[in-house]
């Protein structure tokens, strides 16, 4: 059997490669913002991004929740694994089609609402985007459940790079605008369905055992109103502030908060491998502790990145107009720290299939985050969205644990983890302290890496015996 440190091991070993497939399947908006910010105003920016936030309510309405009864099915019937994928698939074909459809028929009322009138083409787009997506949901889905880390980044690797060539190529050449971003997303999602067609293949089959589909209904349904809060609480202030300043100000947010959410790529990958490896390890409860620690100090490092050096990275990829957006950066990035933890904490919900009491911790973090959004915004503007943002994830996260702890107490090392965290924050403040120079941020996050690389020495020097061994 495994031992502690080798689950560890290949649990970070998976996240980083999930991480990397995540990243390329995201990064998108992220790769291009310097050609979004010379070519796009404030306002078509902030357009962009609320489509984009409705893609994202529009691909988790699409899930039903299904996605993780999916996993579990699958595991549970490892016989007849071609049944299961061809049901979910079939399944999900035609009820996506039915939405797809209807949200068609009312995307010129939806652009009203969302955007501006005349704006119906864009909504389409969109919609069609998840549609294909959610067809291909489900290949993907057995790439995760086979641990097929490395295929998984390899196949987001290819449609990175055609839906960036696409996307440059409908806005420099066509000037397409905003929609040729959605049509760049379309088209590359068309060809990634393709790339995908061999893992489809392999598993589909025509005649199909339809009687399990109530099990996955039952399974599934009732986790989409947590899905839907957890959305809510990461889209709500882009919301708020559209609502209360703009699209202006929400397109100058998002951007800054892109840069923050590449904390948010890493934390996603490590919740793929995790959510596999809390269910095939439920009695490692010392693993889990661990967990926590190794997650907060590598997180650390992209923080450090992310935080000390915003102004250099801006500098290089951004538009002086968009650079108000600098001071929210380090905020985001802290508050999906925050999320990654409450990923752990959360895990002994799902071992204990008490999920039902996630959904009013969730709503109360919602709910808080809203009124946080409208109370701080109009004073302290995209800044007061940003701690509206940090606050809830912070409250999410300790009010999670507070629960767990009474049906699967885990002993975690809680001095450790405030530790490593406050040593990160006055690193931050000192070198700010200091001038805000490039010379004293260098000289604080060469010291952060130096006090993590020192704690995680026996790890370091353990994985280095590993490779050479090998």
């Amino acid at each position: 059997m495994d031992s502690s440190s080798d689950k560890i091991r290949s649990l970070f070993k998976h996240s980083i490669i999930y991480g990397i497939g995540l990243f390329l399947k995201k990064a998108i908006g992220f790769i291009l913002i310097p050609l979004y910010t010379h070519q796009f105003t404030h306002f078509q920016y902030g357009k962009l991004a609320i489509l984009y936030l409705y893609s994202g309510a529009l691909i988790l309405f699409f899930s039903l929740g299904l996605n993780d009864a999916f996993f579990k099915q699958f595991a549970k019937e490892k016989s007849d694994e071609k049944d299961v994928f061809s049901r979910f698939f079939f399944f999900r074909l035609f009820y996506v089609s039915i939405f797809l459809f209807l949200f068609l028929i009312f995307s010129n009322w939806i652009a009203r609402f969302l955007l501006e009138p005349g704006d119906g083409y864009l909504i389409r787009l969109a919609t069609l985007t998840i549609w294909i997506e959610s067809i291909c949901m489900p290949s993907l889905l057995i790439l995760r459940i086979k641990n097929r880390s490395v295929k998984f980044a390899v196949v987001n690797t290819l449609r990175f790079i055609i839906n960036c060539g696409l996307t440059i190529l409908f806005i420099l050449y066509f000037g397409m605008g905003v929609g040729g971003v959605l049509l760049g997303n379309l088209l590359s999602g068309l060809l990634f369905f393709f790339i995908l067609y061999p893992q489809f293949h392999y598993y589909i089959k025509n005649k199909v055992n339809w009687s399990p589909i109530k099990e996955l209904l039952i399974y599934g349904l009732p986790l989409l109103p947590l899905s839907f809060t957890l959305l809510g609480m990461d889209l709500a202030d882009r919301w708020v502030i559209k609502w209360m300043a703009g699209l202006g100000k929400a397109g100058l947010y998002t951007l800054g908060y892109q840069f923050g959410a590449v904390m948010g790529i890493l934390i996603h990958g490590f919740r793929i491998s995790w959510i596999s490896f809390f269910f095939n390890n439920p009695e490692k409860k010392e693993t889990f502790a661990n967990s926590a620690i190794i997650l907060v100090r590598g997180s650390l490092i992209l923080w450090g990145i992310l935080s000390f050096f915003t102004k250099e990275i801006f500098q290089l990829m951004v538009a002086k107009e968009y650079f108000h957006a600098i001071p929210i950066v380090p905020v985001i990035a802290f508050a999906y720290m925050l999320f990654g933890l409450e990923e752990i904490f959360t895990a002994g919900f799902f071992i204990k299939s008490k999920t039902s009491l996630l959904l009013p911790i969730a709503l109360f973090a919602f709910i808080t985050n809203i009124l946080l959004n409208i109370l701080f915004i109009p004073h302290w503007g995209i800044m007061g969205a940003s701690l509206a943002t940090l606050i809830s994830y912070l409250l999410f996260a300790i009010i999670a644990y507070l629960v767990a702890e009474r049906f699967f107490p885990i002993k975690y090392d809680f001095r450790t983890i405030l530790t490593d965290l406050g040593i990160g924050i006055l690193l931050f403040g000192g070198s700010h302290l200091c001038g805000n120079g490039i010379i004293p941020r260098l000289i604080a996050f060469l010291i952060l890496c130096s006090y993590i690389g020192w704690k995680e020495r026996k790890r370091i020097n353990s994985l280095i015996r590993q490779y050479i061994k090998h």
